[in-house]
């Protein structure tokens, strides 16, 4: 009798956390975009949403000023991994979200007459993945490390939530710097393609995508499982041959009056370390940053900015407001971007004169 009990009572608390977790909600179960109150609101995530070492994952909402303001989608940055040394617990990625995410964050999330989003709702997106927003896989790197690459899967619970609060914006800005800016361009079409009426622009903040061709870490996160299926060139895109690129084109032309842009320091040092990290032989990655841009001007909706100097990202810092680059403000240049029209490209022409 007494193995009986004992033998009851382990099955009941090994059930334990599984019985909580299944407690948790789907995004049809949370608050209700009307339900919430000013200023950032913590939603939680789901059974199916996981950090990559298995945390909780949870996202951020911040109601605009009118029913009618711009919906902003806004993917976090937060580093990657791709082997068992990068994968490591101390590798170059976050892997938790915690409620203080947004401390820190300046620029456009300073909400001030200066900012062009003010008045805006934000969705932010927190990313603590390790795979640029791309993956639905679990992979074993060693027997000591497992991760999470499931940031696709999370974005995509977000995602449905957004489309459950937001019948019909009219304007959408969908952007996120870094690793998130992976996200942006990722999630772009799936936007586009639920909002047909709204003008969207798509804004990828220091993640231009210098990696070799057919890099094979997108493979092991799981990126051409979760390519958009109502775009052919992309659901059936060859993975030898695939760039971030392709994302970009693919999408651009499949969504020929929305507008693409990215934003770039040309010797951006974070982006520079990740691109030798991806490859044994790497190239100049200045070099290759404006060969990627050179590529994508052929679209007569794709955009970009280089500014100088060596800094990683702009939308989340007060240089935001101070920048400038070729005698362009940057603040200006996206401001204008935003009207959903094509702007004019700022080389940093005088980078390359120095």
């Amino acid at each position: 009798m007494k193995k009986i009990l004992f033998f009851a009572l382990c099955m009941l608390f090994a059930l334990m956390p599984l019985a909580a977790q299944d407690d948790r909600p789907s995004a049809d179960d949370l608050p209700t975009l009307d339900e919430l109150e000013p200023g950032w609101n913590i939603l939680e995530g789901s059974e199916e949403t996981v950090c990559s070492r298995g945390d909780d994952y949870q996202f951020f909402v911040r109601p605009g000023e009118s029913p009618e303001s711009r919906l902003v989608v806004y993917f976090q940055g937060g580093g990657a991994c791709w082997n068992g040394l990068l994968c490591a617990d101390n590798g170059p990625y976050d892997a938790t979200v915690t409620d203080s995410e947004l401390d820190d964050y300046e620029g456009i999330f300073r909400f001030v007459e200066a900012n062009p989003l003010v008045d805006d709702h934000f969705v932010f997106v927190p990313y603590c993945t390790a795979d640029v927003f791309t993956g639905s896989n679990t992979h074993e790197y060693s027997p000591a490390v497992s991760i999470e690459h499931q940031g696709f899967t999370n974005a995509s619970y977000v995602m449905d939530w957004v489309y459950d609060n937001f019948e019909a914006p009219e304007q959408i800005l969908v952007t996120g710097s870094s690793a998130g800016a992976y996200g942006a361009i990722m999630f772009a079409p799936f936007l586009m393609e639920q909002y047909p009426d709204a003008q969207v622009v798509q804004f990828g903040d220091a993640g231009v995508g210098v990696t070799p061709v057919g890099w094979a870490p997108l493979g092991t996160w799981g990126i051409y499982e979760n390519m958009p299926p109502f775009i052919d060139s992309l659901a059936n895109t060859d993975p030898e041959t695939f760039t971030i690129n392709v994302l970009y084109a693919e999408s651009a032309a499949a969504y020929p009056d929305q507008q693409f842009a990215q934003f770039t320091n040309v010797d951006d040092e974070v982006q520079i370390n990740f691109y030798n990290f991806s490859t044994p032989t790497p190239n100049d990655w200045t070099t290759e940053m404006r060969q990627k841009f050179a590529e994508l001007d052929a679209l007569e909706n794709f955009s970009y900015y280089v500014a100088p100097g060596a800094d990683h990202t702009i939308l989340a810092s007060d240089q935001l407001y101070t920048l400038s680059s070729d005698g362009v403000d940057f603040i200006d240049w996206f401001s204008e971007l935003l009207e959903g029209e094509p702007v004019e490209d700022v080389a940093c022409a005088e980078c390359d004169a120095e």
